[in-house]
């Protein structure tokens, strides 16, 4: 007998139902990746792979860590908002490909930070470290400020990517200052504080984790954190905000995700597991140490946050006219 085309269609949606269900309730049955959008050795690596061997214990099967790098991120969050939403390619999210790329690049970013991403939890806040090479005659930002309004244009500073949050906030406090500085990127923090520590660029803007060792070593010379308050790694290093700009206030994050669509049930397991592996004190201990500190939350809460984001950064690359370079 055959079937009118309307009811073969329906027949095959009643088949195809149970399949999400029966997949969640498998799941995990091989190996899970999560891409980090950075190079080795940055902050989402290192959380990332502090995350990966409790995650693997609590879900049965191993947690493996990819680096996906290019596009300031956006190379490794296309490609896990077109994967399969299976459970088995999830997303190291930050600031960069996840909010800042659409606040620059609007719809030339080809993919959506909200509308094509499952958010999972948030897993850490990240303080940006403002530093600079020890031959500069800047010991303060107030110095430093005025150093680079002399010499406009002339004065660069380096980041690790094109769209990145310290790319962004250093543009708005540049607005703030009335000053003009170029942006030097690189393919992540390694090789822009490299190029500072060896003196081709005397400015520098980078995550705590990447930038505090070198300050504590003498490579580097701090000058200021960008968060409301001082933080407990570097409690001598004041803010942006008490060195004539109240109320400055910018950090990074980084949180799990995966593609769109994920079958509820997976999200759960995952959600369980990577609060799990936030709460072990090994964990949030060697976060602490490194200047990043933990946070979690709930998928609702995520969403919520990386929408917040989108809004708040649109609204500061307009109001300080920054441009795509």
């Amino acid at each position: 007998m055959r079937l009118h085309p309307k009811r073969r269609t329906l027949l095959g949606l009643l088949v195809a139902a149970p399949a999400l269900p029966a997949l969640a309730q498998d799941w995990p049955s091989r190996p899970i990746r999560m891409v980090v959008p950075y190079p080795p050795g940055g902050a989402s690596d290192v959380i990332a792979r502090l995350l990966a061997q409790p995650m693997t214990e609590t879900l049965g099967q191993t947690v493996i860590v990819e680096n996906r790098v290019g596009a300031n991120g956006g190379i490794a969050a296309e490609l896990v908002a077109r994967s399969a939403p299976d459970g088995y390619t999830l997303l190291m999210a930050n600031a960069g490909p996840n909010a800042l790329n659409q606040a620059l690049l609007g719809r030339r970013v080809p993919y959506d930070a909200v509308a094509d991403f499952s958010p999972i939890s948030l897993v850490s806040a990240v303080p940006l470290v403002l530093a600079v090479h020890p031959g500069l005659p800047a010991n303060n930002l107030q110095e430093l400020l005025a150093y680079v309004r002399e010499r406009p244009g002339a004065v660069n500073y380096a980041t690790g990517g094109i769209g990145s949050a310290p790319h962004l906030t250093l543009e708005q406090l540049g607005s703030l200052a009335s000053i003009r500085w170029v942006n030097v990127a690189f393919r992540g923090g390694q090789l822009a504080i490299a190029a500072v520590v060896g003196g081709q660029i005397p400015v520098i803007m980078d995550t705590a984790p990447v930038v505090l060792p070198q300050v504590r070593d003498g490579r580097l010379r701090g000058i200021a954190v960008t968060t409301a308050g001082r933080i407990p790694q570097a409690p001598d290093l004041p803010t942006i905000a008490e060195q004539g700009f109240p109320g400055f206030d910018a950090t990074s994050w980084g949180g799990i995700m995966g593609p769109a669509r994920l079958p509820a049930p997976v999200v759960e397991r995952l959600h369980a597991a990577v609060l799990r592996a936030m709460a072990l004190p090994q964990v949030r201990d060697a976060l602490i140490r490194q200047g990043i500190e933990p946070r979690t939350s709930t998928p609702a809460e995520f969403a919520e946050h990386v929408a917040s984001e989108v809004r708040r950064w649109t609204a500061v690359v307009q109001q300080a006219n920054i441009q795509p370079e």
